[in-house]
């Protein structure tokens, strides 16, 4: 990968649910995973339980990455109760300007990115058929 294809550091401002955004620095002890994901996405609310099921057994931390359609989901108590309501106990930083997603170079949601323990990006991918390959990149690491 490219050397510009890193996450180094998370972008402090960016506010967080189940988390502090202090406890993710790199070197890291384990692999993380970004799901970015949107409350308003028909797809999303869809893959998320799936998601949530398969990363139980995973070796790697899995970090939620919202990223919001519409200004009401800049609102951190908006995408609080969502995640409530969803069950979603994941850490989850709200990437209110899309810096996550430009760094990552997301095009699409969901997406999944993989980061090395280093920040580095591995690999992504998006959507379902993305799920299916991502996991089976994590079985081999």
């Amino acid at each position: 990968m490219k050397d510009e294809q890193m996450l180094t550091e998370w972008p402090s401002h960016l506010p967080w649910l189940n988390q502090s955004q202090n406890d993710f620095t790199f070197p890291s002890d384990t692999y993380l995973l970004l799901y970015f994901w949107s409350m308003s996405c028909p797809n999303c609310h869809q893959l998320t339980d799936k998601v949530l099921q398969d990363i139980k057994d995973m070796n790697v931390k899995v970090i939620g990455v919202h990223v919001p359609y519409i200004e009401e989901e800049k609102s951190m108590e908006v995408v609080l109760t969502y995640a409530l309501d969803r069950g979603l106990a994941i850490q989850i930083v709200l990437d209110q300007n899309y810096e996550i997603v430009t760094t990552c170079h997301v095009q699409g949601i969901p997406s999944f990115c993989l980061l090395s323990q280093y920040g580095q990006i591995i690999t992504k991918t998006m959507g379902d058929v993305g799920w299916d390959k991502m996991l089976k990149k994590i079985a081999g690491l």
